[in-house]
C-alpha cells in the first residue's frame, strides 16, 4: 500500500508542467481487447475553448510528432476506425474519449487538445495495456472551478458493514476528511457531506467552495483506509480561472432578530432551482426552495429574494433562537451544473438596536388596525416597507390614498405603519417589515396577524346556550320575542297563585260560615263575611290574573337570581367572560435568524 501511495504522489508532481486550461489524466492502462474512457476538461470561461475543434492525436518518432487518431472534424485514423469515439460537452467543459478493442500496440503516448494543430492546447496521456490482472486503480481524474463544487462517488466492491472514509494523500500519509463515524477535518468544517450512493456499495462524497489547497489526491472506502486495496483513488484539479463570485462567510444575528444572507452566482447561467439548506455530519436539509416549499417550521420567517438580472439570490431569516446557530447552503441548478456556497451563522445575545414591534396582532372582522414597526436611527435613510408573506415570496403593502378597503403605510417619529382598513379574515397570516437599501434587503420583523369574528369573540347567544347555559346574553334577543315570552311566562305564575289562593280562601269560607252575616245584594241573599270584603286585594276587578301580569311586567328583569343588569359594563364582562372560555392563549412564537 506504501508504494502504491508514493506511485501516485509521483504521478500529481508530474502533473506541475500541465497546461492551466486543459488537463487530462497522466496515466491511463487498460487490458487487451478491453477498452478505456479518458476524460479532459478545459475552461469554459474562454469563449474559443468552446467552440474550436477538440481531437485525440498519439505521438511518435523523436520530433514528437502527434498524429490525429480522432477529432470533431469527423475524421477518425484507419486503424482506429470503429475503436474511437469522441464527444465535446462545451457546456461543463469536458471531453469523453472511449478506445475499445485495445492491443498491445495500441500503448504509447497521446494527447487530448485544442485547436487545429498539436502545437495549442494539449494535455499528455500515457497509455499501457497489459494483461496483468493485479494492476491498481488508477486516479479518476476531477476538474473544478475556484469556489465551485465536485462530488466524488466511491464505490467499494462491497456492502459496507465498517465504516466509511474519505481522505487526503499528503506527505504519503491519507490524513482523514470525513468518515461515517461523524469525524471531519475543521479546515472543511460546513463545506462537505458524506452521503449513501444509489445501492449498498458506494456512497457519495460532496465537497464544496473549493479552494486553491483542495488540489491533490484523495482516497475513499470501506474499513481501514491503510490496508484497503479497494479504495477508490481521485486526483482532483483546480482551475483558478472562475466566474462565481464570493459570497458572505459569517454572518452574526441576535435573539430574536434576523439576517440576510447573500448568495452571488453568475446570472448568464439558467439555475431553475435555488434551496437554502441546513448543514449537518448527515448531508444539508433544505428549509426553503424557489419553487414555494418551505419547512414547516419556518413557515413566516423565512424568505427568498431572488434577482436573476444580477445574478444574486437573497436569503431573509428573522425570530432568530439559539437553535439557528450553524452552517447554510445556498444550491443552485440548470439540472446539469450546480453552484453551491456557505454561510456560517453565529447568533448573540444581549440587548441591540432593531427592528421591534408586537409579534402577535389580534383584530376584529370588520374593525380597523393599526400595526407599527419601530426602528432605530441607523436606518432613517434606508426604505422601510411592509409586506404580506406567502411561501411563494412577499406581497409589498403601500399606500392606496387611504382607500377605505386599502392599506396605507405612514413613517413618522421613527415608525412606520401598516394600516389595515375593515379588517378581513382574509387578511390572517404573517406581515413583515423590513429595511432596505439600493435594492438590498436587510434586517426584517415578522408579525401574525389573528382575525376574530363576532362569534368567536363570544357576542351570540345561540353559541352560549350550547356551550354553556348559565351564560344568556338578552341584548342579542329581539326585544319582542324577549318579552312576549317574559309576560307569559309570568302570568302563567301569578294566575297559578291566585287559583290556589281563591281554593284556600273558598275553604276557609266555608269552615267559617257559621260566623258569616247575611246580606242582602239587590233582590239576592248571601252568606259573605264582612271581613272578605275588607280583605280581598282584588275586590273590584274583572280579570285578577292579567293585572297581576301588568303589575309583574314593571320589573321584568327581577327573579330569584337577582336582576339583570343591561349595563355596558356588564355586556363587557360577558365577552370577556367568554372569551377566555372558548379561545386557547395565543402563543408567541417569535424565532428566527
Amino acid at each position: 500500500m506504501t508504494m502504491f501511495l508514493f506511485g501516485l504522489i509521483s504521478v500529481l508532481i508530474l502533473q506541475i508542467s500541465e497546461s492551466k486550461e486543459l488537463v487530462g489524466p497522466k496515466q491511463v492502462s487498460g487490458f487487451v481487447n478491453g477498452s478505456i474512457t479518458i476524460k479532459c476538461f478545459y475552461s469554459t470561461l474562454t469563449k474559443a475553448n468552446k467552440y474550436d475543434r477538440k481531437f485525440l492525436c498519439r505521438e511518435s518518432g523523436r520530433l514528437r510528432k502527434c498524429e490525429t487518431v480522432i477529432s470533431t472534424s469527423n475524421y477518425v485514423l484507419e486503424k482506429f476506425k470503429n475503436r474511437a469515439s469522441l464527444v465535446d460537452n462545451s457546456e461543463k467543459g469536458l471531453i469523453i474519449i472511449k478506445l475499445s478493442g485495445l492491443q498491445p500496440s495500441d500503448q504509447g503516448t497521446y494527447r487530448c487538445g485544442i485547436g487545429n494543430s498539436a502545437s495549442g492546447l494539449t494535455a499528455v496521456i500515457n497509455l499501457a495495456v497489459t494483461t496483468d490482472t493485479t494492476i491498481q486503480n488508477e486516479a479518476e481524474l476531477m476538474y473544478g472551478q475556484l469556489r465551485s463544487s465536485v462530488t466524488f462517488l466511491c464505490k467499494s466492491g462491497k456492502q459496507y458493514s465498517s465504516p466509511k472514509y474519505f481522505c487526503k494523500i499528503n506527505k504519503g500519509e491519507c490524513r482523514n476528511i470525513i468518515n461515517s463515524a461523524g469525524s471531519i477535518s475543521s479546515e472543511y468544517h460546513g463545506r462537505i457531506v458524506l452521503s449513501s450512493g444509489e445501492d449498498q456499495e458506494s456512497f457519495i462524497v460532496k465537497l464544496i467552495q473549493l479552494r486553491k489547497e483542495d488540489s491533490g489526491l484523495y482516497l475513499c472506502g470501506v474499513g481501514s483506509n491503510v490496508e484497503d486495496e479497494d479504495s477508490n483513488v481521485f486526483e482532483l484539479h483546480i482551475n483558478e480561472d472562475t466566474d462565481i463570485p464570493q459570497g458572505s462567510r459569517m454572518l452574526i444575528g441576535n435573539i430574536g432578530g434576523s439576517i440576510s444572507a447573500l448568495c452571488p452566482y453568475n446570472p448568464k447561467k439558467n439555475y431553475t432551482v435555488k434551496v437554502w439548506c441546513k448543514w449537518d455530519k448527515q448531508g444539508c436539509h433544505p428549509l426553503i426552495r424557489n419553487n414555494g416549499f418551505v419547512q414547516e417550521k419556518y413557515e413566516g420567517r423565512i424568505l427568498i429574494h431572488d434577482n436573476p438580472q444580477n445574478g444574486t439570490m437573497q436569503v431573509l431569516m428573522n425570530q432568530l433562537s439559539a437553535e439557528d446557530k450553524g452552517w447554510y447552503w445556498c444550491m443552485m441548478t440548470d439540472g446539469t451544473t450546480d453552484q453551491i456556497s456557505f454561510v456560517q451563522v453565529n447568533i448573540e445575545e444581549g440587548n441591540h438596536e432593531q427592528l421591534a414591534g408586537q409579534i402577535e396582532v389580534v383584530a376584529s372582522a370588520g374593525k380597523q388596525i393599526t400595526i407599527p414597526c419601530t426602528y432605530p436611527c441607523r436606518y432613517t435613510s434606508y426604505q422601510k416597507y411592509w409586506c404580506k408573506w406567502s411561501n411563494y415570496g412577499c406581497n409589498p403593502k403601500t399606500s392606496q390614498d387611504n382607500d377605505q378597503d386599502g392599506l396605507n403605510i405612514n413613517c413618522e417619529n421613527q415608525e412606520v405603519v401598516l394600516t389595515i382598513n375593515a379588517v378581513e379574515k382574509t387578511d390572517e397570516g404573517w406581515y413583515w417589515c423590513g429595511v432596505k437599501k439600493f435594492g438590498r434587503y436587510g434586517e426584517t420583523l415578522a408579525v401574525h396577524l389573528k382575525v376574530e369574528s363576532e362569534i368567536q369573540k363570544g357576542t351570540d347567544p345561540d353559541v352560549f346556550r350550547n356551550r354553556n347555559k348559565n351564560f344568556i346574553d338578552g341584548d342579542n334577543i329581539s326585544s319582542e320575542e324577549g318579552k312576549s315570552s317574559n309576560i307569559l311566562a309570568i302570568s302563567l305564575s301569578v294566575c297559578a297563585v291566585v287559583l290556589l289562593i281563591s281554593a284556600v280562601f273558598i275553604v276557609i269560607r266555608l269552615k267559617n260560615r257559621r260566623n258569616s252575616e247575611l246580606v242582602s245584594v239587590g233582590s239576592f241573599r248571601t252568606n259573605i263575611s264582612m271581613t272578605d270584603l275588607d280583605n280581598t286585594p282584588n275586590t273590584g276587578k274583572d280579570n285578577p290574573c292579567i293585572n297581576e301580569a301588568e303589575a309583574q311586567e314593571t320589573d321584568m328583569g327581577s327573579s330569584k337570581h337577582g336582576p339583570n343588569n343591561n349595563k355596558k359594563g356588564s355586556r363587557e364582562n360577558l365577552e370577556y367572560s367568554s372569551f377566555l372560555i372558548y379561545h386557547e392563549p395565543s402563543v408567541n412564537n417569535s424565532d428566527e435568524y
